[in-house]
């Protein structure tokens, strides 16, 4: 048994990024410091779903405080709103971001119900508080969140609409001074729903301008006499990426602050910016402390490096030839793939976590034709292939599953502390644990299926140094990425909609290079793919199952054709 050392030099950098990763973390809940955060709250609506909402609001006492409810999209939840919540708190408005049923941590089915009902949920709890000025309410609707302008439009209590990506209807109350409404539609050039005209031909009903005669980025009326509106048109973003944009943001704070001008901020700032520096931080010290420990924990748990180390010795072409076949099986088999995968979609309750598993199915279809392929010229046949992984000593195995789960769970909370209570959201309702349970199966085996090609032939084609590891990080990266870009894309054409594609590419960037870097990685320093396929399958699942609407797979696909 080798003896485990861990140099000064090692210690002295996993200390380093963990003090970055905590210094992060904490500045990332305090900033800014006038504002306090309250999680995880619930409340129940009139026909029994549970919604889960957080507070953000000042950290001061006082009475008849503005407050304003935030609704997000489909595949998105409250944690996707914290930074249009934080900037609201900080311009001194009570913000309360609540997960829609069948959302983020929210119970209920996604097509059962009105989600108006989630609403007035969130409006009887602002009742409640006593130091809550309910006659005096704004909403913000991001996307599918838009539907809250039924509400907004029959209560008078609502002084002010922001639709964020989403739609304005035509038979909006006309605000005035006695009784505002202030409207500011917002949305990016590139959006893959909406367009400006689609926002003019609402506002023109409201304002009693034609549509043609409409400019983006002009106020028309004011906020003195309670009718102001505009429709703030950015350069730069589409559908996904304005639930994040700082400019969506910074616009919805300044617009919300003149519709209440008696409201004091608490922070004059815009924070925005300075949070997204600080979740840098925070992933760059959190990325860097798991990188370093993978080596020092796969020597301590699987204690003996005399274990043989997994490889397919099947294939002697050139890591260049090996790659070229990956794509073209990936892209020729895909679509099969995809097929073999849609019953299994149509009994699924969490569609889009589903429906993104069919497509990495996809892929691993074909990455089993060309394995049984390259074994076949070997005679080597495609079981003996998949079970290679486990032809070692059992106390090897159990190992290999332990090293996995411990670096799958450090990996989960890094991701869950920084981006995911901040910006993404990574724990689904208790009623989807079930359905977790069997997409963490489902995705553990498209992994391990990627593990046996990417790294137990192609990574093999190369050195085990540092250019090699990167070299064949990137190439697993474009492997993934260019098929999931293909077949989205050629799916977005078949349903003349984009939408699916412009929220799927933005997440599938670092995703699939993280799955890369760390399944090569930790592959080297375990010499098998198990604890890769499990550190990927832990963090991944959690996050598809989080943003997927609990609804049955078979009402997904029949959406696609009403």
């Amino acid at each position: 048994m080798k003896k485990i050392e861990i140099t000064r030099k090692r210690i002295i950098f996993l200390c380093l990024f963990l003090t970055f990763f905590v210094i992060g973390t904490v500045l990332i809940f305090i900033i800014p410091i006038g504002v306090k955060g309250t999680y995880n709250q619930t409340v129940q609506t009139s026909d029994g779903v549970t919604i889960s909402f957080n507070v953000f609001e000042p950290n001061t006492d006082g009475l008849n405080k503005k407050a304003i409810i935030l609704g997000h999209g489909v595949m998105s939840n409250k944690e996707m709103m914290k930074g249009y919540a934080i900037e609201f708190a900080a311009a001194g408005f009570v913000a309360v971001p609540f997960d829609f049923r069948g959302h983020g941590q929210s119970t209920g089915d996604h097509r059962s119900g009105s989600l108006l009902n989630d609403i007035q949920a969130i409006i009887s709890y602002l009742g409640s508080r006593p130091d809550i000025d309910s006659s005096n309410l704004g909403y913000l609707g991001y996307s599918m969140g838009g539907v809250g302008i039924g509400v907004v439009n029959e209560s008078t209590n609502f002084k002010c609409f922001i639709g964020a990506g989403t739609r304005l209807p035509k038979n909006l109350r006309k605000g005035n001074s006695s009784s505002p409404l202030n409207i500011l539609m917002i949305l990016g050039r590139y959006d893959e729903i909406i367009t400006p005209d689609d926002l003019k031909d609402g506002l023109s009903n409201y304002t009693g301008i034609p549509a043609t005669d409409l400019d983006v980025n002009k106020l028309y009326g004011g906020f003195q006499d309670g009718n102001a509106s505009m429709i703030y048109l950015d350069d730069l973003s589409n559908h996904v990426l304005g639930i994040w944009d700082p400019d969506f943001i910074r616009e919805a704070r300044d617009f919300i602050a003149s519709t209440f001008p008696d409201v004091r901020p608490v922070d004059e700032n815009f924070v925005t910016n300075t949070r997204l520096f600080i979740l840098s931080l925070q992933l760059f010290g959190g990325f860097g402390f798991f990188v370093l420990i993978i080596d020092p924990l796969s020597k301590l748990i699987l204690k003996s490096r005399e274990e043989e180390f997994f490889k397919l010795d099947l294939d002697d072409n050139s890591a260049i030839n090996i790659g070229g076949k990956i794509i073209a099986t990936s892209l020729i088999l895909g679509l099969p793939g995809i097929i073999i995968f849609v019953p299994i979609l149509l009994i699924l309750f969490l569609a889009i976590a589903g429906f993104i598993s069919a497509l990495l199915f996809g892929q691993a279809f074909a990455i089993l034709m060309l394995l049984w392929r390259i074994g076949k010229k070997r005679n080597v046949g495609l079981k003996e292939i998949i079970e290679k992984p486990f032809k070692t000593s059992r106390n090897n195995i159990l190992r290999q599953f332990l090293l996995g789960f411990i670096l799958a769970v450090i990996l989960t909370i890094i991701i869950y502390v920084s981006g995911g209570l901040n910006y993404l959201g990574m724990i689904p309702s208790l009623v989807k644990i079930p359905w977790v349970l069997l997409f963490l199966f489902i995705n553990f085996i498209i992994f391990m299926i990627y593990g046996l090609l990417f790294h137990g032939i192609f990574q093999n084609k190369f050195e085990k140094v540092i250019k090699p590891l990167v070299k064949t990080s990137l190439a697993i990266f474009g492997f993934l990425f260019l098929y999931w870009f293909t077949f989205l894309f050629i799916f977005s054409l078949i349903m003349r909609s984009f939408f699916y594609f412009g929220n799927f590419i933005p997440f599938a960037i670092p995703l699939f290079l993280i799955n890369g870097f760390l399944s090569t990685l930790i592959y080297q320093k375990s010499g098998n793919i198990i604890a890769g396929a499990l550190v990927n399958t832990l963090f991944f699942t959690l996050l598809i199952c989080t943003i997927s609407p609990y609804q049955s797979g078979l009402g997904f696909i029949l959406g696609f054709f009403h």
